[in-house]
């Protein structure tokens, strides 16, 4: 779309940008007419020229308009101007031209100018695509939160491994500690990260989880939610105070902050299932399950509830 209030322009515009050329050429005389027409149209312009001196509405003014719209945010203006004024240039640039033009036109320059815009818009399109699918590939790469995640190569095993283990012991009673391993805050921690963000906190404290208790006669899952559950079998009072003191310590050494996306590793509750000391398999791969999700209030909430509660816990760190 052309607008300028001298027709002779227009007239040489109309010459040099022909639909054989490739172009299709509009063209307004006023800036309050350009409105009208951009409202009556349902494509979208694809580059805008404007004079700057236009009555009523002048060139600058409307270019800021069009850089309200969502729909011209980012389309090429080209400003048409007779004028050397720096100062004026400067108006425009700020109200978002893209480039100018000197009156009297010359018709290469003109073509190179459009196509160079056009070359800028195409990039542009092409890098918001791009950043259009890459957030939908990070979308649908984010783990749920109650998702019992597969963590091979940490130690830890799946939910039905665990209980496929207990299971498979021979019938009668053991000796066993029934434990639980929190992530505090999981839900602001899944909520801030990316998939593989989040799976590099779970693997990472599923690691320090098993060195932790290296030694023991012991079984650990991840059963979602920020919980990991396991089993301790064997006499011997399980230590928990020195287990927790012996993870936070392995997580603190070991912690990557550019893997991880945080600068400090995610604090860890540990506590006991049960005060009972005898199981079966059966019965602890029962109770292992009806315990895999924490009692925790932060689960009470909806998505949307805890979402608005931490955005206005970031509103007020930034303050």
């Amino acid at each position: 779309m052309a607008v300028d209030d001298d027709l002779l322009i227009l007239d040489l515009l109309r010459e040099c940008l022909t639909k054989q050329g490739g172009y299709d050429l509009t063209c307004c005389e006023t800036a309050e007419d350009a409105l009208q027409l951009m409202e009556e149209e349902t494509l979208p312009f694809d580059c805008f020229l404007l004079d700057i001196m236009l009555p009523g509405v002048d060139g600058i003014e409307l270019c800021d308009m069009l850089r309200q719209s969502s729909r011209y945010r980012t389309t090429p203006i080209l400003m048409i101007t007779a004028s050397r004024e720096a100062n004026l240039m400067e108006r425009a640039f700020y109200a978002g031209a893209t480039d100018y033009i000197n009156k009297p036109l010359d018709g290469i320059e003109l073509g190179a100018r459009i196509n160079s815009a056009s070359m800028l818009n195409d990039s542009l399109h092409r890098e918001r695509e791009i950043r259009h699918t890459l957030e939908e590939l990070t979308e649908k790469m984010k783990l749920r939160l109650e998702e019992d995640v597969d963590l091979e190569g940490s130690g830890v095993m799946t939910p039905p491994e665990l209980e496929n283990m207990l299971l498979r012991m021979p019938a009668g009673c053991y000796s066993m500690t029934l434990f639980n391993i929190d992530i505090s805050g999981i839900r602001g921690i899944h909520r801030d990260l990316t998939g593989p963000q989040f799976r590099y906190h779970l693997m990472e404290v599923g690691r320090a989880a098993c060195a932790a208790m290296e030694g023991l006669n012991t079984m650990v899952a991840y059963s979602g939610h920020g919980r990991f559950v396991g089993a301790v079998i064997g006499r011997k009072r399980f230590d928990r105070e020195n287990a927790l003191m012996k993870m936070n310590a392995r997580l603190s050494n070991d912690w990557d902050v550019a893997a991880s996306a945080r600068p400090m590793p995610p604090q860890l509750v540990m506590g006991t299932l049960s005060d009972q000391r005898l199981w079966s398999g059966l019965s602890a791969s029962n109770h292992l399950r009806d315990n895999s999700v924490p009692p925790s209030k932060e689960l009470t909430l909806g998505k949307s509830q805890a979402d608005v509660l931490f955005d206005r816990l970031g509103e007020i760190i930034g303050q």
